[in-house]
């Protein structure tokens, strides 16, 4: 147990970054994947710092060669991967009118091709272990319309069927697939979208009313589900979309 290894997207901050700290709380080794080299850097020295060892990959998921080469020093560093955390995630603000058709491509390369990458070059390590498991990173937002999210909202609705479909192909391997659609979460990328938004006092207590407790949720919250759906405690849970929302999804 004491070797098993997270590779986590959009690791730096945010949700990859609680999830990051979660698992080496438990003893995982984690690999950083980000775009952000600084951040990366750091969170990378910070996993260390908590007793694990971790490695910073620098890499866009929307590109497949620098994916590819993560997973290779990976399997150099660990020689295994027992979860996937696909967590990389980019919103663009724009109604189908809006939206510039070279947003909607950036959208959908990170937040649902990126996903086909990870996957794709990583799962073949769990596969030789013989067991895995992965957990997407959707949004209430792929059922729950706000306004002005087209690319957004529709790349995250199709997660949740694209993580029913790799349910289904891996099983075979046994490898689990799930996904979290956490609800109003104050991290750095809610927290962009709050301050471009035309009143951003306005938009952060609309947000929290999204939430039957009347706030916005913790990294830490969502982290703490990632790790249930990962880890043996859900090993007959596959194919599913837990909310962590807050109750948004029942108002």
């Amino acid at each position: 147990m004491h070797n098993k290894v997270l590779i986590v997207s959009g690791g730096a901050s945010g949700l990859g970054l609680a999830a990051a700290e979660k698992f080496a709380k438990n003893n995982f080794n984690i690999v950083i994947i980000d775009i952000d080299k600084e951040k990366g850097r750091l969170a990378e020295k910070k996993i260390k710092e908590m007793g694990r060892d971790a490695i910073f990959c620098f890499c866009d998921i929307s590109n497949y060669d620098q994916v590819k080469q993560a997973a290779h020093i990976t399997k150099e560093k660990f020689g295994r991967a027992d979860v996937i955390i696909n967590n990389a995630g980019l919103e663009i603000r724009g109604s189908i009118l809006q939206c510039k058709e070279d947003d909607w491509v950036k959208t959908y390369n990170i937040n649902l091709k990126g996903i086909y990458h990870m996957s794709n070059a990583f799962v073949p390590l769990m596969i030789e272990r013989g067991k895995g498991s992965i957990v997407n990173t959707g949004s209430i937002l792929g059922y729950r319309a706000v306004g002005e999210r087209a690319a957004y909202a529709s790349s995250k609705g199709a997660i949740d069927s694209l993580t029913r479909s790799m349910a289904y192909d891996l099983a075979a391997n046994n490898i689990r697939v799930n996904c979290v659609a956490p609800g109003a979460i104050d991290t750095p990328l809610l927290r962009g979208s709050i301050n471009d938004s035309p009143d951003p006092e306005e938009t952060e207590k609309v947000l929290g009313s999204k939430s039957v407790f009347g706030r916005m949720g913790t990294s830490e919250e969502v982290a703490n589900v990632m790790y249930f759906l990962a880890s043996d405690e859900a090993s007959f849970v596959t194919g599913s979309t837990y909310f962590v929302d807050g109750g948004w999804a029942i108002l």
